[in-house]
This record gives structure tokens, sequence and C-alpha cells, in this order.
């Protein structure tokens, strides 16, 4: 979308809307803005292109969808976050060198598959437990951006994981 005024009456005719939505969904305020802004900026970049006539449907589907597919990696999510950190629990466990080898896993995994960024901003997630907005400020990059390097960095650990 190159019009800006375009832009702001879309963003002010829509946003709220699409935030109610993505909270109600995800439940998580932080989580929720993400998404939005993230479908904001596709739509100034060129990446979502909106009908006039049915642009509040048009974008309620697109955080839906975001928002679905954020749940649907929130369990791959939560598995990776358990197996980086180490907690006195997974010491006490009986089959500690399972696990143990699963981490080593991991992180070789981490380390020779992932990109440095991806790499950089799983570990700012998940050991450092940084937010989406922390993370971009201090890497001076956009939420987005954020979001997709962690994806990318989710899928390619998730798919080194399909065979188990």
């Amino acid at each position: 979308m190159q019009n800006k005024e375009s832009f702001e009456d879309l963003f002010r005719s829509h946003y709220k809307q699409m935030l109610i939505l993505a909270r109600l969904l995800l439940k998580d305020d932080e989580e929720a803005k993400d998404v939005v802004s993230d479908i904001f900026t596709e739509v100034w970049e060129g990446s979502i292109n909106l009908y006039v006539d049915k642009s509040e449907s048009y974008l309620l589907m697109c955080v839906r969808n975001r928002c679905l597919d954020m749940l649907r990696h929130l369990k791959m999510k939560e598995r990776v976050s358990q197996l980086l950190t180490l907690d006195s629990s997974l010491v006490m466990m009986s089959n500690t060198d399972y696990h143990q080898a699963q981490l080593e896993q991991i992180r070789e995994i981490v380390d020779t598959r992932l990109s440095s960024k991806d790499r950089q901003i799983l570990l700012m997630k998940y050991e450092r437990k940084m937010k989406y907005h922390e993370i971009a400020a201090e890497l001076d990059i956009s939420e987005a951006a954020v979001y997709k390097h962690l994806s990318n960095a989710l899928k390619t650990l998730k798919d080194n994981f399909k065979d188990e």
C-alpha cells in the first residue's frame, strides 16, 4: 500500500477490532500486538493486498489465521523451551542420559543448522526469556522480523525431530 493517508485510515479503522480478536485467540497482549503489527507491516509492504470493499473481513481473517498458526506452533515452542532450559527437575529424572542426549542434539542443531540471527533470537527468547519487543529493541529490528527468525528456527528444529 503506497498511500500513507489510506494506510493511516485503514489502521485507525481496523486496529482496535483486529487487536481484540488477536487477544481473544492468543490470550496474550504482547503476542496479539505482534500479530496485528505484523499484518499491518505486510499491508504496507504490499505482501497483503486488500480489496477496498472487503478490507475489514480480510484483515480479521488474516489475524485469525496468523493466531491459529501461532497456537499450532506453541506446542513445539513449549517443547523446545523445556528442553533448552536446564532446571533441577531434569537432573533428578531417572532418564538423565536420554534427556542429556536430547539436549545435546538440540544444541547441535542450534549451533550448526540455524543461521546466526535465528540462533541468536532463539536463545534470547528461550534462554534469556525475553519478549518479542525486547529482542527487537536490543537487535534494532522489527518485531515482525523477530517473529520470522524465531519461526524459522523452530521450523528447523521441528523438521529435525519429525522422525522421533
